[in-house]
């Protein structure tokens, strides 16, 4: 016997997702090329102006610490990159080493990614932090039901990891390719790039008609017109 209810819940950002996801675009890209370029206009150096672009991502990484009350291992992966990377440009006095921590940060959150693939797939994760019971409910029941519900969740959490890690990769070439000055503008207009890509081939591959009938299929429910 089928009931007829909602559409199964598929995997795309809720709107808390989204806020969280232009919070840490503000803090983490635009916080830092506004100090950089705000700072070089008033005749800063380009090693001084960079190292003020790691206060704003260094102070997000210890709040979300301090919130979490427990260890969070992209969190710290992100101080200890920030640490290294002023470390190792102090030493070398190469502004380069901090452009460069864009796309090692990058590459670590696309392996990440990769790596939920051997359990349960970052979207999964991420989309159930963001809704309300009812919903996480109806995620768990999707994932234990329908093999579709959870390959299209594995499916488009691999194409995020793989995306960021070959972003990443082009991160770094950038650093030491182009002229100081013009990686920070370039690196955030390849993040604004890189993310509304991402998310509107994930909307294109999750909301089609035919996933949601077979999930629906699969755990026993009738999709509403």
């Amino acid at each position: 016997m089928t009931t007829t209810l909602t559409p199964p819940e598929k995997p795309t950002a809720p709107p808390e997702l989204r806020r969280e996801l232009i919070l840490n675009l503000a803090i983490n890209l635009v916080a830092p090329a506004a100090l950089f370029y705000g700072l070089r206009a008033l005749g800063v150096n380009q090693w001084l102006a960079l190292l003020a672009g790691v206060v704003p991502p260094a102070v997000r990484a210890v709040q979300t610490l301090v919130a979490k009350r427990r260890v969070d291992t992209l969190a710290v992966f992100t101080l200890s990159i920030l640490v290294l990377s002023v470390a190792t440009s102090f030493l070398s006095g190469s502004p380069r080493f901090l452009l460069a921590k864009d796309g090692w940060m990058t590459a670590a959150a696309g392996l990440w990614m990769l790596a939920t693939l051997l359990r349960t797939p970052f979207l999964y994760q991420v989309l159930r932090s963001f809704l309300g019971q009812e919903a996480r409910d109806r995620m768990a029941r999707n994932w234990l039901g329908s093999p579709t519900y959870r390959h299209v969740l594995r499916v488009t959490t691999a194409m995020w990891g793989v995306v960021l890690v070959l972003d990443a990769g082009v991160r770094v070439l950038l650093a030491y390719a182009l002229p100081v000055d013009r990686v920070p503008l370039i690196s955030g207009l390849q993040y604004v790039a890189v993310y509304l890509g991402l998310e509107v081939a994930t909307r294109l591959y999750a909301r089609r008609k035919s996933v949601a009938a077979a999930i629906a299929a699969e755990v026993g429910e009738e999709v509403r017109a």
